[in-house]
């Protein structure tokens, strides 16, 4: 990796390597990927940091809004994550005996249009009302607010992502927040942005939009502006909480 106060080209690294050695996650930390939706690669890339930084002491909980998330459905099998249509839970019998998996996916059931959004609302609050609770007992834990905007707008979920960005920290829950641009998720996407330890930028569509990540980030706006007009489909620069930077193959 380099600082951002250089301006060397940043060494690029596969999804794996990153993930097994380079990234370095602690408890309650928030993560921040940016990107354009279904063409960046941001859950695939997701999926497989959380297989290196999720464990049943410190399990990811995958809030999925939506009906159909292939990606979500494929990579929580792979990872042999628990579904579930509805939270809380009770435990299951393998949980009940020490086998806790090291991740949920938490999707409600659709197919009635007056009451899908309502459902959907009402699981992702209690999932962060009871992760919140559970922090503060000293259970560690990873909110995975994927397609964030959707929780946040959508379902009306801004205030409680923002609580757990301004707290959570403190009680080892972490949010890991998905967005497509920088203003597009309410306050949720500007506070992780300017909070978040660790940030995954895909190619933006236009320069306003690579101005504006440089500008939230608060480092070298001008390097990271050039090296994110550098970056192909499926490759994210990675800047940490330290200014350190390099580009990750999502793919």
């Amino acid at each position: 990796m380099i600082s951002l106060v250089t301006d060397y080209r940043p060494e690029t690294f596969g999804r794996d390597e990153f993930a097994s050695e380079r990234l370095h996650y602690k408890p309650g930390q928030k993560v921040v990927f940016g990107g354009r939706s279904q063409e960046s690669g941001k859950t695939t890339l997701a999926f497989k940091l959380l297989e290196y930084v999720a464990t049943s002491q410190m399990p990811a909980y995958v809030i999925v809004p939506k009906p159909r998330d292939p990606v979500t459905l494929s990579e929580g099998a792979r990872l042999h994550y628990r579904f579930v249509d509805r939270w809380p839970v009770e435990k299951s019998f393998s949980e009940l005996t020490g086998d806790k998996p090291s991740g949920y996916i938490i999707q409600a059931k659709y197919g009635d249009l007056e009451k899908d959004q309502e459902k959907a609302a009402q699981i992702a609050g209690a999932v962060m009302i009871d992760r919140y609770k559970a922090g503060l007992k000293g259970e560690q834990s990873i909110i995975v607010a994927d397609d964030t905007v959707v929780i946040s707008r959508l379902l009306g979920k801004d205030k409680e992502m923002v609580t757990i960005i301004a707290m959570g920290g403190a009680m080892d829950v972490g949010l890991w927040v998905f967005v497509q641009k920088p203003t597009d998720a309410g306050k949720t996407a500007l506070w992780a942005f300017e909070n978040a330890e660790h940030t995954f930028l895909a190619k933006p569509r236009d320069d306003r939009v690579g101005e504006r990540y440089a500008e939230i980030a608060g480092q070298n706006k001008k390097l990271i502006v050039e090296l994110l007009k550098k970056l192909r489909q499926y490759q994210f620069l990675y800047i940490s909480g330290v200014g350190e930077v390099c580009i990750v193959d999502s793919r």
